[in-house]
C-alpha cells in the first residue's frame, strides 16, 4: 500500500492530458493511453494490436500489457481494459483459473484456447480521477505477478 501511495504522488506531475471536466477523465484516446503507459516509466512496443485505439506496453521488470480504449466513437473512448496475456501451460485449468478469480477478485482471469490473461475494466462514464485511474492500473499491474505464479508452481 504505501508504494502504491508512493507511486500515485511521484506520478501525479506526470499525468497525461486525458480529456478532463474538473480533473475528471472522461474518455482516452490513443495518444493518452500511450502517454499514461510512457509516464509509468514503461516503454511502448505497439500500437492497435488489441483493437484499433491500444497500446502494448512492457514495465520495468518485463511485464507486457495492452491498455485498449472500449466503447469508442471517432476515437475517443469511455472504457479502458487493462490486460496481460501469456501462454497457457498445463498448470491452467478451469478450476485454477476459477481459484485465481476468487484470490484475486479485483481482476479477471480467463483461459482462451493456448493462452490465459489477466485483465482489469474501468468505465470512465460520468467521468473518473486520474488519481482512481492510477489506482487502478497499480493495481492491476501489481496483481499479474501473483496470477502468474499460481500457474507456474
Amino acid at each position: 500500500m504505501k508504494f502504491t501511495s508512493i507511486a500515485v504522488a511521484a506520478l501525479a506531475l506526470a499525468m497525461p492530458a486525458f480529456a478532463q471536466s474538473d480533473d475528471q477523465i472522461t474518455y482516452v484516446t490513443e495518444d493518452s493511453l500511450a502517454e499514461f503507459a510512457e509516464g509509468q516509466g514503461h516503454e511502448i512496443l505497439g500500437y492497435g494490436e488489441a483493437g484499433a485505439i491500444s497500446v502494448r506496453a512492457e514495465t520495468e521488470d518485463g511485464t507486457v500489457y495492452y491498455l485498449t480504449g472500449t466503447a469508442c466513437n471517432e476515437g475517443k473512448c469511455a472504457g479502458v481494459n487493462m490486460s496481460a496475456r501469456f501462454e497457457a501451460n498445463d498448470l491452467v485449468t478451469m478450476d485454477r483459473v476459477n481459484q485465481a478469480n476468487l484470490n484475486y477478485a479485483a481482476v479477471s482471469v480467463w483461459r482462451l484456447d493456448n493462452t490465459y490473461g489477466i485483465s482489469r475494466y474501468v468505465i470512465l462514464d460520468g467521468g473518473m480521477s486520474e488519481e482512481n485511474l492510477q489506482i487502478n492500473f497499480d493495481n492491476f499491474i501489481a496483481i499479474v505477478p501473483m496470477v502468474v505464479v499460481m500457474f507456474d508452481e
